[in-house]
């Protein structure tokens, strides 16, 4: 029966808000159920510095507090999971969930905790596959264990969502369990250009506390930078940044703005958004907010991970080597908003669907 499931218990990995693509996610789709007379209670880990961005119908019920004392309480689980464990925090849950119609575990970080609750509708939101992430940098020892137990967390839940058919086919090909694509909540309406007017900036973008992220940069300015013949401008967005980094940027000359409240529109004035990953899994939103304003983006293969290119407008520029970032900006032909615009059209068209709501309704009805 479409729209039964309506009482929610989410359990999240980290404070509902703004400040990180994840964290974004998990507001928005609070906001979409809430609009959809969901009634949601939250049970929350938390984080420093960061505070939760809901309205007041939302029920914070608990937080959970991250430790490695909790890891050491269940030292033949991999660390990554149990971080966020709480046992007074399980017994808790155990205690309520015959209280909702679905209980929603949301980030790998606290699916452990459905393993040990018994509810005939638990959901598993995996923003990454890990055992993709740990492989990409550690040692098979390491991804093994990762495997055994993400493994056993997924094997639980009553569905699993992923945001692309990348992780899905992931899961299936490592656990020979089936998963189900959502997409993001984009962060504006159908993106229309007025009277803006683009810069010649390129741009990098992203939440730099995150060691992937920061490595990209250091990598791009390393090993990149030095070699351009056109030495064009540069501007990063995101907060995080270390401050000796953010010194080095000043004596190079290259801005760094931080945080800054609308990214979106930042993005729309620039010519590309530059994505130089060598780690990390899932979808990158930074990726998706660009594509949401037509703004290209010059990346290596994990950057364009679970998102597929304009058919018509293509904005995908995919560079893996120093030479191959070298030559793409060296070469690069300012576009305008006339390309930009029908660009953003043709990606909103085609991605802004499919979303958490809507699937579980289909599978309801």
């Amino acid at each position: 029966m479409v729209g039964y499931m309506k009482r929610v218990l989410m359990v999240t990995a980290f404070p509902p808000n703004e400040k990180t693509a994840g964290q974004d996610y998990t507001r928005r789709l609070i906001l979409d159920m809430l609009s959809k007379n969901y009634n949601v209670d939250l049970i929350y880990a938390y984080y420093p510095g960061h505070e939760i961005e809901l309205p007041k119908e939302v029920n914070v019920l608990r937080v959970i507090n991250p430790s490695i004392s909790n890891c050491l309480k269940k030292w033949y689980v991999h660390p990554f999971f149990t971080k966020r464990y709480e046992r007074k925090i399980k017994n808790y849950i155990q205690n309520i969930a015959s209280n909702y119609d679905m209980l929603y575990f949301d980030f790998s970080q606290v699916h452990l905790y459905a393993k040990y609750i018994e509810h005939p509708y638990k959901i598993l939101m995996c923003h990454d596959v890990i055992c993709q992430k740990y492989a990409r940098k550690t040692c098979k020892l390491n991804v093994e264990w990762t495997k055994k137990c993400e493994r056993e967390v997924f094997k639980c839940a009553k569905t699993i969502f992923t945001f692309s058919n990348k992780d899905k086919k992931i899961i299936k090909d490592e656990y020979k369990i089936d998963a189900m694509p959502v997409n993001f909540y984009l962060k504006s309406e159908k993106f229309t250009y007025r009277n803006e007017t683009l810069n010649h900036y390129m741009c990098f973008y992203g939440a730099w506390n995150r060691k992937e992220n920061l490595e990209s940069l250091q990598y791009f300015i390393k090993m990149v930078y030095p070699k351009l013949k056109n030495q064009r401008l540069f501007s990063i967005i995101g907060g995080g940044m270390p401050r000796k980094m953010v010194k080095n940027l000043e004596r190079m000359g290259i801005d760094y703005l931080g945080f800054i409240d609308d990214p979106i529109k930042y993005l729309a004035s620039c010519q590309a958004l530059i994505v130089p990953l060598h780690q990390g899994a899932g979808v990158k939103v930074k990726v998706i907010d660009a594509l949401t304003t037509g703004t290209p983006v010059i990346g290596t293969a994990i950057a364009f991970e679970g998102i597929e290119d304009n058919k018509n407008y293509n904005l995908f520029h995919q560079a893996e080597k120093d030479e191959q970032f070298v030559k793409i900006i060296d070469e690069w032909i300012n576009i305008g908003t006339d390309f930009k615009q029908k660009a953003a059209d043709e990606f909103y068209n085609r991605y802004n669907c499919n979303h958490f709501p809507e699937v579980i309704e289909r599978l309801q009805g």
